[in-house]
């Protein structure tokens, strides 16, 4: 059976969701690989996936747009951090800023 894991905490506003995409950010600054930036990516990344499930739309009603899109906005910067990241390192700054591309 998978392990359930809350790394960052749960999501009940805006604030939530900017609060995680930030302490990702500050782990994006002792990333050192490619494949420790493709985690953060992914995990940056998630978040917005996670505004489209059903279960969100269900609990959080007609404010799950502004949670989406504070979502993308907040992964287009967490993602801007990591392209700088990855040019420091040596690594391809290649990832999208833009989710679901």
């Amino acid at each position: 059976m998978a392990e359930r894991r809350n790394i960052y905490g749960g999501v009940n506003s805006r604030t939530g969701i900017r609060n995680i995409e930030r302490e990702i950010r500050k782990e994006v600054d002792q990333a050192r690989s490619r494949p420790a930036l493709t985690e953060l990516y992914k995990r940056a990344g998630y978040l917005v996936t996670l505004t489209h499930a059903p279960s969100w739309r269900k609990h959080f009603g007609t404010r799950v747009k502004e949670l989406r899109d504070t979502a993308r906005h907040e992964f287009s910067s967490t993602v801007r951090k990591i392209n700088r990241q990855a040019k420091r390192v040596g690594v391809e700054p290649n990832y999208d800023e833009t989710w679901g591309r």
